[in-house]
């Protein structure tokens, strides 16, 4: 689904209202919030270049803000203004995502809207842990490091800390098929309904170690494993205090092949 595609459908969540768009890079997002009839815009990016061009596209009803997305100081007087939050493609690079939730799902707002990869599935919220290269283009801050960490939350963790905060999911959209659980989030119940005499300790299969090819063939085959890099998803969040919406059922969002 395209962007503008989704904040279209997203429209009641911006129109009229006033939106803090975080990591609105060179400001597509920003001028999509407008044309959707947004009162204002408050715009954040860690990359001065990048802001600049922004404000050579969008001259009237925003603000453009160069900072860290996850600094309080920057942040907190900026969801103190706003009405709604939108967040896009930026989640999964983030190595404190309970704290900018925190942050952004503060008592006043009434929707925030995330765009994200998603980690392993599982009925237990889980998170993919890895490293990224601060020399990408796609990083604005922390240059003067290598790498630093990142996670990827899977849906579950993000609808159970947002309820933390009196939050809860109302609409979510994946790219192609549903959610689908992969091989290290089974559940060792799940592997002994399947599992020969022959296979692997349930604990060499999630750690992968030494599993012999046709039992991860089956596996696969069962799982429907497939890259992360297919896995993205929208999903909305909605103050239960200040609206009435409701809430996903998490079943309906996962592939049970087993």
């Amino acid at each position: 689904m395209e962007k503008a595609e989704y904040l279209s459908l997203n429209q009641s969540i911006i129109k009229d209202k006033i939106v803090l768009d975080l990591a609105c890079h060179s400001g597509e997002s920003t001028k999509l919030i407008q044309q959707l009839g947004s009162g204002y815009v408050y715009a954040v990016e860690g990359r001065k270049a990048l802001i600049d061009i922004a404000k050579q596209i969008i001259q009237h009803n925003a603000q453009f803000i160069v900072g860290d997305i996850t600094d309080k100081e920057t942040i907190m007087p900026l969801v103190a203004k706003s009405q709604s939050v939108i967040c896009l493609g930026v989640f999964y690079h983030l190595y404190d995502h309970f704290r900018f939730l925190q942050y952004i799902l503060q008592p006043h707002i009434e929707y925030c809207l995330i765009e994200t990869l998603f980690g392993p599935e599982s009925m237990n919220p889980e998170m993919h842990w890895g490293f990224e290269n601060t020399e990408s283009k796609l990083h604005g801050l922390y240059r003067d490091l290598p790498i630093i960490p990142h996670g990827t939350p899977n849906l579950s963790w993000i609808i159970n800390s947002a309820k933390i905060f009196g939050f809860e999911c109302d609409w979510v959209h994946c790219y192609g098929n549903k959610l689908i659980k992969s091989i290290e989030q089974i559940t060792s119940e799940e592997y002994l309904t399947v599992a020969g005499t022959n296979w692997p300790s349930y604990q060499e299969i999630i750690t992968n170690e030494n599993i012999p090819t046709f039992v991860l063939e089956e596996l696969q085959q069962m799982l429907y494993d497939y890259p992360i890099t297919d896995r993205r998803m929208i999903l909305r969040l909605y103050n239960k205090n200040l609206k009435t919406s409701k809430p996903i059922d998490l079943k309906d969002y996962f592939k049970w092949p087993l």
